[in-house]
């Protein structure tokens, strides 16, 4: 009988069941999800065997697992330190609570003000800008925790003051100092002195510890109760060292004794920090010691924020299209059509897209609140309103459906018939002594000065009629008639003043000085103008009442704009974007026949029917590249222009923003950082330019636009893209022939024997001109490609220009731990999107700076996100900074450059402390291979992500 395996698993197979059984089990066991046995024998088993090589310290190499090692025990000890700073904060707070009732009046006071403090702060953080915002009294959150603070200090040394108000005084202490510390951690990240983001920095807190080990720094665990108990200003209890374990009952892994020895070896490299770098190393990062002199402080100014002007030509790749030869063969086009073909076409990118992309149908309508349908409706509610009033007596104007908007400004006497007049009489008295305050003790004085009561004088009207009547005749000119018409009201207020100033001349010093100075006071007091009468005023008061009401209909309004929880009246705009928002359910028309239906009728009943200027809508559904170029949107292309000649780029040129971008992108704030998101939803209302409909004094009409139709992106064949496909490899090449044109306006520049800035000048001129007349031959949209513009104030440090910055700009600012006040602080020189580079790019600023310094005539090409467009830049200019410069830019009352000395310290703290850290790798025989060095800068980048 032949061999059989089977027949031993029959013989045996209840045994082998059990043994089977068993094996299972214990696999089982051992298999308990994350961090399990298996896992753990898999990280053991490659810390011993594993894992690339990052560098050499002392001729022994240091893996990565030893990297992931040191990070995991640095984060067990940092998670223990947040946990137990948290738990011994509150410990604090229930202590200064028990003796809150033994402390003196002074001591209650200090605690109050320091609870009043915190409790801001608190409030407040994440919000930066809020800072130095004065709030209570006149003063900000930062100051008032000063005042507190030094109220602590104060009882602290002071001699008399009660030992429980000592006590209470080092509890605070430790409170404020946790929370100090609390806004300077990264996250859970406790020891700020050493951070733990790359690779680069774990490296460094390795050299840190040998130069720890070899100073004979060493804490048993012991040593680390102590030092743990000294770090928590002597509150750390055996109650907190429960709690916090409970909390770390989460963290697998996360032993007591393992919490202890991440500890010690925490705070030894803290303590050979401080002996080696000082102190202040015990709380930053960057701390070393650093001893300059004013003449450094100087030179940095100087090489940091001495401008550069560059000159640059935009030789654009669109006047090259015309003049590419040849045509493609077939297998480049369908390695181009493979390449792109799921992308979607972007022409901020090099790449290509051969995607059908997304398209949108947008209508709208325009309102500019001057419509007839809106001042109608204004007078009779109006009219109404003093119907009303009249009848109950009332003194505010109760308007229907008007909310208490209009009523804020009515505080007239009982017997005054007309309650709205007597309201924009009020805001009319308000204003004229505010100007008479302001203006009438100038000493300048200019035609738009003049009060009301100058204008309507007798002699005002008699010399514009006797002036216009006198130029009515052959030779004359209404223009003088006017002129001489302007005399009268000047005159007038000229000799007003002048009777207001003179009686306090008279008051001369002498034996009744007391007495004259008081009737001179009285005097020019009564010689003040007085406001016109209210019956004088109500024509004027009639049209402001209902231009104001019309303005309230339109875009709303809030009956108090210091108390935000003031009623409000939502304008017609706000209730038009809410219906349509009813209409729809998810973004998506209930009805698209009745939302059309509510459109039509609300734009008959309002007047807006005059197609292509108070309504209208796309022809098509277009990209977002091609929807500028919808002739049914012109009124809001223009309107986008016009908002944003305003906006100056940082470097010259109206800002540039895509027309298309607010249609199919919203910013998603919800994100840990404001991110672009695709826009969804349709026959959804929205305001355009602004987010919220907005009155423009100037007559600009406010737009609201919805999206009728949206065509999802969609894939291509070959075939059908081939057209598409010809044009990019025919733009591939255009934008070889534009470098090589670049370059040789380049070459033609460095050539030159020229010199001086003006025959510079000269020499690009003529370059310019002539590739504007190459360029003209390929179309008007390529001649309006090329551009010569300047680009100044080129220098790695500028002045924050708060005009020219955008809200986003400001708001990324005031998120970087700024403050509030800006005035002053410097900022490093950025190029942002702009009419003259609208796709700048980091390698542009980089060649830009990095060239600032060389001799006028540098010249350098650069190029696009997309290389669409070249620019050739040519250094005209420098102009150092002088000694003068310095002193008045970082040193005076408002100078605008203050913070460059702050910059200068922190650079200079940075420096010295990598001096240092060099100095330990040479110590230590610090070696790293270029792949390494690759490695670790990669590393670096992307803030230890790779």
């Amino acid at each position: 009988m032949a061999y059989n395996p089977f027949n031993i698993f029959r013989r045996n197979q209840k045994a082998l069941f059990a043994v089977l059984t068993v094996f299972i089990m214990i696999m089982f066991t051992l298999s308990f999800g994350a961090n399990d046995f298996f896992e753990r024998a898999a990280r053991w088993l490659g810390a011993r065997g594993r894992g690339d090589a990052v560098c050499k310290i002392d001729g022994s190499s240091v893996k990565s697992t030893d990297l992931t090692r040191v990070r995991r025990t640095r984060v067990m000890a940092n998670t223990f330190m947040a946990l137990a700073a948290d738990e011994t904060a509150r410990s604090v707070q229930e202590y200064t609570n028990q003796q809150q009732s033994k402390l003196s009046e002074a001591g209650r006071e200090m605690m109050t003000k320091v609870r009043e403090a915190e409790s801001l702060m608190g409030l407040i953080r994440g919000n930066p800008q809020m800072l130095d915002s004065p709030l209570f009294g006149g003063k900000s959150p930062r100051q008032m925790l000063r005042d507190a603070e030094n109220l602590v200090a104060f009882t602290l040394e002071s001699q008399s003051a009660k030992p429980e108000d000592k006590d209470a005084a080092r509890a605070l202490r430790a409170i404020m100092d946790l929370q100090a510390h609390r806004q300077a951690m990264d996250g859970t990240h406790y020891f700020t002195n050493a951070p733990s983001r790359t690779d680069r920095d774990t490296i460094e807190f390795l050299l840190w510890e040998k130069k720890a080990d070899q100073l004979g720094i060493n804490f048993t665990r012991d040593d680390v109760k102590v030092l743990l108990n000294r770090e928590l200003y002597n509150f750390w209890t055996p109650r907190s060292d429960v709690e916090v374990s409970k909390r770390l009952r989460e963290h697998e892994g996360f032993t007591a004794d393992a919490c202890l020895d991440a500890l010690a070896t925490e705070f030894k490299v803290r303590t050979a920090q401080i002996a080696v770098l000082g102190p202040q190393a015990k709380t930053t990062s960057i701390a070393a010691p650093v001893f300059s002199t004013p003449y450094e402080m100087f030179e940095y100014y100087r090489e940091q924020c001495s401008p550069a002007t560059y000159e640059l030509i935009a030789v654009p790749s669109l006047a090259f299209l015309d003049k590419v030869q040849g045509e493609p063969s077939k297998t480049e086009l369908n390695d181009l059509y493979k390449s792109f073909q799921n992308n979607e076409p972007n022409p901020a990118k090099e790449t290509f897209g051969f995607k059908e992309p997304r398209k949108l149908a947008i209508s709208w309508f325009a309102v500019t609140g001057t419509e007839p349908y809106y001042e109608k409706l204004a007078t009779e509610q109006l009219k109404i309103g003093e119907v009303m009033a009249k009848a109950s007596g009332m003194t505010s104007v109760p308007l229907p459906g008007a909310g208490g908007g209009w009523a804020m400004a009515a505080t007239a006497p009982l017997v005054l018939k007309e309650p709205a007049v007597d309201a924009a009489y009020s805001q009319y008295e308000s204003d004229f002594k505010r100007q008479v305050r302001n203006e009438y003790a100038s000493g300048t004085f200019f035609s738009r000065d003049l009060l009301p009561t100058s204008t309507v004088r007798p002699g005002t009207m008699a010399a514009l009629l006797g002036g216009m009547a006198g130029q009515s005749a052959p030779f004359g000119h209404p223009a003088v008639g006017a002129s001489v018409a302007m005399g009268a009201p000047i005159a007038y207020e000229i000799r007003d003043r002048i009777k207001v100033g003179l009686p306090l001349f008279g008051a001369l010093p002498g034996p009744g000085f007391f007495q004259t100075s008081i009737g001179a006071a009285a005097s020019a007091e009564l010689a003040v103008p007085k406001p016109l009468s209210i019956e004088t005023m109500r024509p004027e008061l009639l049209k402001t009442a209902v231009k104001d009401r019309t303005k309230a209909l339109v875009y709303g309004a809030r009956s108090n704009f210091i108390d935000p929880t003031a009623s409000t009246e939502k304008g017609d705009l706000a209730r038009f974007i809410e219906e349509m928002d009813k209409l729809s359910e998810k973004g998506k028309p209930k009805d698209k026949a009745a939302i059309e239906k509510y459109v039509k009728e609300f734009r008959e009943a309002r007047g807006l029917t005059k197609a292509g200027a108070q309504f209208g809508s796309s022809t098509a559904a277009r990209d977002e590249w091609s929807l500028e170029e919808d002739p049914g949107l012109f009124p809001l292309v223009q309107a986008q222009k016009e908002g944003l000649l305003g906006a100056r780029g940082a470097h010259g040129g109206n800002k540039y923003v895509p027309f298309g971008r607010t249609f199919f992108w919203t910013v998603d704030r919800n994100s840990q950082a404001p991110r672009y998101v695709p826009t969804t939803g349709a026959y959804l209302a929205h305001s355009y330019p602004e987010d919220v409909p907005q009155a423009h004094e100037d007559g600009r009409p406010n737009y609201i636009y919805w999206v009728t139709e949206e065509v999802p992106a969609k894939p291509t064949t070959i075939t059908t893209a081939q057209e598409t496909v010809k044009a990019a490899w025919k733009q591939t090449k255009a934008r070889e022939l534009a470098s090589q044109r670049a370059n040789a306006i380049a070459d033609a520049i460095r050539n030159s024997s020229k010199t001086d800035a003006v025959l510079v000048t000269q020499i690009l001129n003529e370059q310019f001109d002539t590739l504007l007349r190459d360029a003209a031959a390929s179309g008007e949209k390529a001649r309006n490609r090329v551009k010569m513009f300047a680009l100044n104030d080129v220098c790695p440090l500028a002045p924050v220009d708060l005009a020219n910055m955008s809200q986003a700009e400001l708001q990324q600012m005031l998120q970087g731990g700024g403050g509030f006040n800006l005035r002053g602080r410097v900022r490093p020189f950025t190029l942002t999107e702009s009419a003259n580079i609208p796709y700048p790019t980091q390698e542009m600023l980089n060649g830009l700076i990095d060239n600032r310094d060389k001799p006028a005539k540098t010249v350098i090409v650069l190029h696009d996100a997309p290389k669409d467009t070249y620019y050739v830049a040519t250094l005209i200019r420098r102009d150092l900074k002088s000694p003068d410069d310095f002193k008045q830019a970082a040193f005076v009352p408002g100078a605008p450059a203050r913070g460059v000395v702050g910059n200068y310290m922190f650079e200079a703290y940075r420096k010295s402390r990598q001096s240092v850290v060099e100095l330990l790798k040479k110590e230590f025989k610090y070696a790293e291979t270029e792949e390494q060095k690759k490695r670790l800068d990669d590393n670096a980048k992307s803030g230890g992500r790779d």
